[in-house]
């Protein structure tokens, strides 16, 4: 079976005409590492699953679910009859039984990379580190100065960003993201409001507009209320860093935004000053998400006790949920 693409990029892009172009990227450089693995200069070798399994078994899951995704997205490109159905078939097996790993994982709170579990620390050291570096703010005395040095600039924004994350978990979505007034905001037309992050400033509240983040296709906009006590902490940060309404919230020496990148490289660099331990937001997002949902905690409890019971109905807790609680409430 001859399988054969000559412009990798544009396969991809017909497949999936709303891929972002860093998700092709990474598309073409799975395919081309299989490639390299079987020596050759088409895909012919895709035929056989069994082969292509054997050649990725000693590779991670997660990389394995990452080349898989890749290949079934050429063969949906290439597809020209039902062979390719077939393989098609085969391989998103294959992933999906990944992807059930990968779900597991995640619902227990278990690490899913040899790095990330050399990193890994407690969420009360995260709460720590960020006690210390408030503990460095009073006694620098940075909340009575009225000009801040780089580097006292540069604390108040990782305490700040840390403070953040762990109250709102999102990805780096922060990066490029505009303080703005609630008047500002509702003065926007829709095509501004979708295309950008905000953080939006009222007299006696806060809010976070997200409309450019991983999923954002798939949930749409999203909109977080921002909880008083970090309500306080980035209003210390505005004031002390001279925020205005347009500027972007984090930004570098240079006064530019943050990229996405550039915060993660922030976070490591500071957990590794304060906890010798390299944590980026990914990680963070997993501690704080054991932290409240791994075993042991009260979410856990009540989950253990939904699967018994539905175990005992005879269905899975979604089925559960969805039909018999909803019905439930119905007849109230």
């Amino acid at each position: 079976m001859k399988i054969q693409s000559d412009n990798l990029k544009e396969t991809i892009q017909k497949a999936r005409p709303n891929l972002k172009d860093n998700s092709v990227k990474q598309y073409e450089t799975h395919l081309n590492k299989l490639k390299k693995l079987f020596d050759s200069d088409n895909y012919d070798f895709l035929s056989t699953p069994e082969d292509v399994a054997d050649k990725l078994k000693e590779k991670h899951y997660t990389s394995q679910r990452n080349s898989y995704n890749a290949i079934i997205i050429l063969l949906m490109a290439l597809n020209h009859d039902e062979k390719y159905n077939e393989l098609i078939e085969k391989y998103q097996k294959i992933r999906d039984q990944l992807n059930n790993k990968y779900d597991e994982d995640q619902a227990s709170g278990k690490l899913v990379s040899e790095n990330q579990q050399k990193n890994i620390v407690e969420y009360e050291e995260i709460e720590k580190m960020i006690q210390t570096m408030e503990n460095e703010i009073k006694n620098q005395g940075l909340k009575k100065k009225t000009e801040l040095t780089g580097k006292e600039r540069e604390l108040l924004m990782v305490y700040t960003l840390f403070s953040f994350l762990i109250r709102i978990p999102t990805r780096n979505d922060m990066s490029g993201q505009l303080l703005i007034s609630k008047s500002q905001y509702n003065k926007l037309t829709e095509e501004d409001k979708k295309n950008k992050n905000y953080l939006v400033k009222n007299k006696s509240s806060m809010f976070g507009v997200y409309n450019e983040y991983k999923t954002s296709k798939k949930y749409g906009e999203k909109k977080i209320d921002i909880p008083k006590d970090l309500e306080k902490i980035l209003n210390l940060y505005i004031r002390k860093t001279n925020k205005k309404y347009g500027d972007p919230l984090f930004v570098s020496s240079t006064g530019n935004a943050l990229s996405r990148n550039a915060i993660s490289q922030l976070l490591i660099k500071t957990t590794k000053k304060y906890l010798n331990k390299s944590i980026s937001t990914t990680l963070i997002r997993k501690i704080v998400a054991s932290h409240h949902f791994g075993e042991g905690t009260e979410f856990a409890k009540l989950k253990e006790k939904q699967e018994e019971l539905a175990n005992k109905m005879g269905h899975s807790v979604a089925v559960m949920d969805k039909v018999y609680i909803k019905d439930a409430k119905g007849d109230e």
